[in-house]
């Protein structure tokens, strides 16, 4: 990634074979495969930029914030206005005005991060707000309690694979969505607007389906991290590229088994 303009990656032998795949309409599959390999070198950079390390360092502290006994004290040391544990909407945008904060003045900021900032906000309020009354209707007690839930290894790793399954797919679309718009119509690989949309959907099951190999083994390291103190930022930061590795690894061995 790293600010690429779509002129930098949309040449040579690796794209030429994403593009020949678009035009047959292969299957997702294939096509991730492809675009992983076309982009491996942008995506090798990538998984150290702070907003990304932040932004995982970031989920794991909220569920610890919430089983605090003050946890607007601990939003304000995580940079999070006190308002903003009245409501998920609040705490959701405050998150992301952290992220940004953060990384405010970084020179190694790249396009990774941006889509982690976005991937994560997205987790927060799906997965969170999923067993809330409702978005409207909940309390700072009900978004407190729900929040505090996921301090567990079993519902951190659930947010988790939520968060890494949907970078994924906001990454592999980043580069897709160059390409993808030129071969809907007919006579095309994608007859339709429907064939697009349901294109895309495939592609996030497809990545949410991955992702569960982030959710086995990152509860073992929330836990672990827990228990030995603090969960640092290079801690958050092993443990991220850790699940990005596996994440492609994973898709990969994928797209080899249905070969």
């Amino acid at each position: 990634m790293g600010h690429l303009e779509p002129s930098e990656l949309s040449v040579g032998p690796r794209w030429a074979h994403v593009v020949k795949l678009l035009e047959d309409g292969r299957p997702v599959d294939e096509l991730i495969d492809a675009t992983l390999c076309a982009a491996e070198h942008e995506l090798d950079a990538s998984d150290h930029d702070p907003a990304f390390v932040y932004a995982v360092w970031l989920l794991s502290q909220l569920p610890l914030a919430a089983r605090s006994s003050n946890f607007e004290g601990r939003l304000a040391v995580l940079g999070f206005p006190a308002e903003s544990a009245r409501s998920l909407q609040g705490l959701v945008a405050a998150f992301s005005e952290a992220v940004n904060a953060h990384v405010a003045q970084s020179s190694e900021r790249t396009d990774l991060g941006e889509l982690a900032r976005l991937a994560a906000s997205e987790s927060l309020s799906t997965v969170i707000g999923a067993s809330l009354p409702s978005l409207f209707d909940a309390s700072a007690e009900d978004l407190k309690a729900e929040l505090g839930r996921h301090h567990t290894r079993t519902k951190f790793a659930r947010l988790a694979r939520d968060f890494f399954a949907r970078l994924t797919h906001k990454t592999l679309e980043y580069y897709l969505d160059r390409e993808l718009p030129k071969h809907v119509g007919p006579n095309k690989a994608y007859r339709s607007i429907a064939d697009q949309i349901a294109f895309r959907r495939a592609l996030d099951d497809h990545c949410y389906a991955a992702a569960a190999i982030v959710e086995r083994f990152a509860g073992g390291w929330f836990g672990k991290a827990k228990y030995r103190g603090e969960i640092t930022p290079d801690q958050a930061r092993n443990f991220a590229s850790y699940a990005l590795t596996k994440m492609r690894g994973e898709l990969r061995r994928r797209q080899s088994s249905d070969g």
